[in-house]
């Protein structure tokens, strides 16, 4: 068999296990797959975040909107109860961009990348945010460790029936005048009727990690107006971009 016709052979392999990820050995696969979920010490990334709060109590809409910024720093490990290492994210918070982080950390988060996977913990919630390999279509159940059902009111309830899936693989993209050569995009809901929006999805740069998210869950009885601007509305509706990053 020549060389070129074993890369080809190689690659439609690959392509017949994406409906059966179980079966892929990501073990035996290039560790470039890994990398868009970076868990360097010392590696941060500082985003840009727009958050806009819809509140209807008829007759009267507010809308209330805030911009500030966050910085995400992997800044030190430890061992779960399974004997995994963790990565302890330490979360900084400003209003004022002219002013310096401040050196109160904001909140702790945490994340651990294993070889199928790629979980990270916000407020106390874990979310599989990523699977390996990242192939176009596949898809998981990102949730799953939230005990979500869509009869039980509680704060998990936004959660439930979500399907996460690549919808783009190893893609170049410009977000916020930041050029990156691979991307990888997540839908992780996209739920929209005249009335509900769900919508969450999430886009990760090689050796970047997250570098663009959008996050909303609105209800309106404004029927007729767009979804850009609901009427007689509750919900939010938050934006992140990458505005920098250290290796």
């Amino acid at each position: 068999m020549t060389k070129s016709l074993a890369i080809v052979v190689a690659i439609f392999a690959l392509l017949t296990l994406a409906g059966c990820k179980q079966d892929v050995d990501t073990t035996k696969l290039s560790p470039y797959l890994y990398d868009y979920a970076p868990v360097n010490i010392g590696h941060s990334v500082t985003y840009d975040v727009d958050s806009i709060v819809y509140n209807f109590d008829p007759p009267f809409q507010s809308i209330d909107t805030s911009y500030y910024q966050i910085k995400e720093v992997i800044s030190d490990t430890f061992y779960d109860n399974l004997g995994n290492i963790n990565y302890k994210i330490s979360v900084f918070k400003r209003t004022d961009t002219t002013q310096p982080f401040s050196t109160t950390v904001y909140q702790v988060w945490s994340c651990v990348v294993n070889k199928s996977t790629y979980q990270k913990v916000e407020n106390d919630l874990r979310f599989i945010k990523l699977v390996f390999p990242p192939i176009n279509g596949v898809t998981w159940n990102g949730n799953s460790y939230l005990p979500a059902n869509d009869t039980i009111a509680d704060v998990y309830q936004p959660y439930a029936s979500w399907v996460y899936t690549y919808t783009s693989v190893n893609a170049s993209a410009n977000i916020n005048r930041l050029i990156f050569d691979s991307t990888i995009v997540v839908s992780e809901v996209n739920n929209q009727n005249l009335v509900n929006s769900e919508l969450s999805t999430a886009t990760y740069a090689r050796h970047v990690g997250l570098v663009y998210k959008q996050f909303e869950l609105i209800e309106k009885q404004g029927i007729g107006s767009p979804w850009t601007a609901p009427d007689s509305a509750n919900g939010f509706r938050i934006k992140q971009w990458i505005h920098s990053y250290t290796p």
